[in-house]
């Protein structure tokens, strides 16, 4: 009986000392929610070097700037030293955040080889935005690039 109650003092003790549950922090009110989906990839006819993306996206108004980037990518089946690669920036001043559903078409430039019809390509549209949290917001996947 005696080792009961002195277990008991000893369990109570150690409670009474062990640190208080701390509360889980609040939720941020207005949390900066950005999502970035692809559209369509297309071949210029004109111009066999250059893609055109579709890309939608919708961000919350924050006073930190903003830019949109989409990169594509394709390896040619036939050669596989060969790549098209290619990248387009939007300046900040451009992308609009004001939480309702933008649409962008940005032109990629490949910078080595003609875009090839009917092969596969990784396009990626990335939307930043520094100082935040999460910092981006991104979409990616592999298509079939067609001519217009």
């Amino acid at each position: 009986m005696q080792r009961w109650i002195i277990v008991t003092a000893l369990t109570t003790a150690l409670v009474g000392l062990a640190p208080a549950a701390q509360a889980a922090p609040a939720a941020d009110p207005d949390p900066v929610t950005t999502v970035v989906t692809l559209g369509d990839a297309r071949i210029d006819p004109k111009v066999p070097g250059r893609v055109r993306v579709d890309v939608s996206y919708v961000c919350s108004v924050a006073d930190d700037a903003r830019s949109l980037t989409v990169s594509v990518e394709q390896k040619d089946p036939q050669d596989s030293a060969s790549i098209a690669f290619g990248s387009s920036r939007t300046a900040e001043a451009d992308i609009v955040c004001d939480g309702t559903q933008q649409q962008r078409q940005l032109t990629v430039q490949s910078k080595t080889v003609n875009w090839i019809p009917g092969a596969e390509a990784v396009v990626i549209a990335t939307v930043s935005n520094i100082g935040a949290t999460p910092s981006a917001a991104a979409d990616s996947r592999r298509v079939e690039l067609v001519t217009e």
